[in-house]
């Protein structure tokens, strides 16, 4: 089964649309909520960076938009799909035709070689040419040499560099990450993040982090914050702070 990652959206359409979003679930206690009003949008190619403390609800934020999960108010519409109509289905080949994921502890199968991870990634997707997809992916992350090793056999950093070319082999339209620096030494990590804008100015994939790391953050174009399941003003906290200090520099 071909898939050409092709794109029904004009260029002037939002990449992503978050609508009035709230997210809950039922509790011991009673029905917890854990988002509420979300409202906010991404053009292709752009950069976004969400931030806020630990369990503030950035990284549930993340899941919503990636399709992983569906909002329990509000609509969600990613690349022209209104994820609120597609059952668990529908949003596991959106995902697969349109999204790339990178995590904080890479998921990387241990049993597989760089090159099998990738891979097989592909190859659930649909792929033609899966082999060579993944060949040129590992290559773009300066790992030709390791394509035949296994995860434990690599560093934390060439780990994270076989998630980021499992997550755009595909060519998709937006890269999510969570906490993609989080694992790694602050090196490791600039280099990481080195690579994840390279890839979005390269091929035009949006990018949306979420992450402790306020360097990295401030790197982005665009930064929400987000507390006690809110997302603040954009002229107050963190985020105007951030964006502020990276003008300057």
């Amino acid at each position: 089964m071909a898939n050409n990652s092709s794109r029904n959206q004009t260029s002037s359409d939002p990449l992503l649309v978050c609508d009035q979003v709230g997210y809950a679930v039922q509790a011991p206690g009673g029905r917890l909520e854990i988002l509420n009003d979300i409202s906010l949008q991404l053009n292709a190619g752009e950069t976004l960076a969400i931030v806020g403390a630990s369990g503030s609800g950035k990284t549930t934020l993340l899941g919503l938009l990636a399709g992983l999960e569906q909002p329990t108010s509000g609509r969600i519409e990613l690349a022209g799909e209104d994820i609120n109509r597609l059952d668990e289905n529908g949003r596991a080949r959106l995902r697969r035709r349109r999204v790339g994921f990178v995590f904080q502890s890479f998921h990387l199968l241990p049993s597989l070689t760089a090159l099998e991870n990738v891979l097989l990634a592909l190859e659930i997707a649909g792929f033609d040419e899966a082999q060579k997809r993944a060949t040129r992916a590992l290559e773009q992350v300066g790992l030709s040499h390791r394509m035949d090793h296994y995860p434990r056999q690599m560093s934390g950093g060439e780990q994270q560099r076989v998630a980021i070319a499992r997550a755009f082999a595909g060519d998709p339209a937006i890269l999510f990450a969570d906490e993609p620096t989080g694992n790694l030494d602050r090196r490791t990590g600039e280099t990481i993040a080195d690579l994840l804008f390279e890839i979005n100015r390269k091929h035009g994939t949006a990018l949306v982090l979420v992450t402790h790391d306020l360097r990295l953050a401030s790197r982005c174009a665009r930064i929400e914050e987000i507390e006690d399941g809110r997302l603040i003003d954009p002229q107050q906290g963190l985020g105007a702070s951030l964006a502020d200090s990276s003008a300057a520099q």
